[in-house]
């Protein structure tokens, strides 16, 4: 889904300049799995000690809806799933494919807290990323040990969220826009002179319609620095 979404919209600003020429690659599970393969996002991109929701409220909340995110904590990999892709798969496909030292990781809702993760986890890892609504408490508390460990991070950074989540109460349980909001405030605090963060909330958009716009903006955004060097386009 994600990624026949992205793939399309990299491939329409690349032939229009908008970005340069990139691979698209995506990491999933195979479809005879169906929706038990899509479940499996949770184990897979939250790393261990992720919360999801507050103690309290929104906690209560989620379990009265019959999701208890604590009993999944035994089984959660996202670290080991962040070294596949930076220690196996990365040189794997270097092998076999045209492709520069110069990495991009994009991720919506679990998979935008599986990125934002992974900027202070394995920073250096990847030098540009998208984070589209989604963060967890881990990565809040990453984010203030990394600060108090260095005085700068290396990244471009675009940060998308919707208005309708606000809208959406398990949505809001899982503190989805305030966590996400929280961490580019900190970010932008930090004045990190490598970081060139953009942030955008979008209006009249939930969950699903907002990540066609994340996916757009955020390309332009993190790609910002090649595109003065792209052809201009005949039209």
């Amino acid at each position: 889904m994600a990624f026949a979404l992205t793939a399309g919209v990299a491939n329409l600003y690349t032939v229009g300049k908008r970005i340069p020429e990139i691979i698209v690659v995506g990491i999933g599970h195979a479809s005879r799995q169906g929706m038990l393969g899509f479940a499996n996002r949770t184990f897979d991109l939250f790393p261990p000690g992720s919360v999801w929701s507050d103690p309290g409220l929104a906690q209560d909340y989620m379990e009265e809806m019959g999701f208890d995110f604590r009993m999944a904590l035994p089984f959660l990999k996202g670290d080991m799933f962040l070294d596949f892709l930076v220690d196996q798969l990365r040189p794997s496909l270097g092998n076999r494919y045209r492709m520069a030292d110069d990495h991009a990781l994009w991720g919506h809702s679990a998979g935008g807290g599986f990125a934002s993760y992974a900027l202070l986890a394995r920073p250096g890892a990847f030098g540009r990323f998208i984070i589209g609504s989604g963060t967890n408490g881990l990565t809040i508390d990453l984010e203030a040990e990394y600060a108090r460990r260095h005085d700068d991070l290396e990244a471009r950074v675009f940060i998308g969220m919707a208005d309708g989540e606000i809208n959406h109460a398990p949505l809001c349980a899982q503190r989805l826009v305030s966590r996400t909001t929280l961490l580019a405030e900190n970010l932008r605090l930090r004045e990190y002179p490598g970081l060139d963060l953009r942030t955008r909330f979008y209006t009249d958009r939930d969950h699903f319609t907002a990540m066609p716009s994340i996916i757009g903006d955020g390309l332009q955004h993190v790609y910002a620095d090649l595109i003065a060097d792209l052809p201009k386009p005949n039209w």
